[in-house]
């Protein structure tokens, strides 16, 4: 019996101890709470009708006749200014050392309507403005060279793609005619 009555003690000052912990946290949300509401009233909340509110939960909060856009994201959680995006959503690519001229000519997708994208060697979908298909020997997969100010990717090959010869993917049929045949200068890229 006596040990059950010390089990009981052990209960109920555990119990006490909670209790005190759990009002003097409440206290000092309070008194923090009561010092942002005096710090508001003071920073220039004159001529507006707030009223406080106490919910359920004893927290407080102001409401304001006046509509003002709120400087809060969440309960007692001010807003703050991002910083400024300086930096470029992707790499920044600079135009290196020249790699010589080549011969360039131009492909597209399949003229077939299947519905089926057709993939380059490297196993990606091939993109106006991004992919371009090149001897490997030369120019390896995933090698990135500029071209009239465009960063292309080395992403396919070609069967009479040998040497100093380039092949631009376009969009559609008419573009690739368009482009036809030219010599182009191909340029190292830098990333900065």
């Amino acid at each position: 019996m006596k040990r059950f009555s010390g089990h009981k003690r052990i209960t109920g000052f555990l119990t006490l101890l909670c209790i005190l912990l759990l009002s003097s946290t409440a206290m000092a949300a309070e008194t923090t709470e009561n010092k942002q509401t005096a710090a508001e009233a003071q920073s220039g909340s004159v001529g507006t009708d707030d009223r406080i509110i106490k919910n359920s939960s004893g927290n407080v909060a102001t409401s304001s006749n006046a509509e003002m856009p709120s400087e809060e994201i969440g309960p007692g959680i001010r807003k703050t200014a991002e910083p400024e995006k300086t930096e470029p959503a992707g790499p920044v690519y600079e135009k290196g050392e020249s790699l010589g001229f080549f011969n360039a000519t131009a492909y597209c997708p399949n003229s077939e309507s299947s519905g089926r994208q057709s993939r380059t060697y490297s196993g990606t979908i091939p993109r106006p403005q991004h992919t371009i298909s090149a001897d490997i020997t030369i120019l390896p997969l995933g090698t990135k060279v500029m071209i009239d100010g465009i960063v292309y990717t080395v992403e396919d090959i070609g069967g009479s793609v040998k040497g100093k010869k380039i092949d631009i993917f376009f969009s559609s049929r008419a573009e690739a005619l368009a482009f036809g045949r030219q010599t182009k200068e191909l340029f190292a890229v830098v990333e900065s």
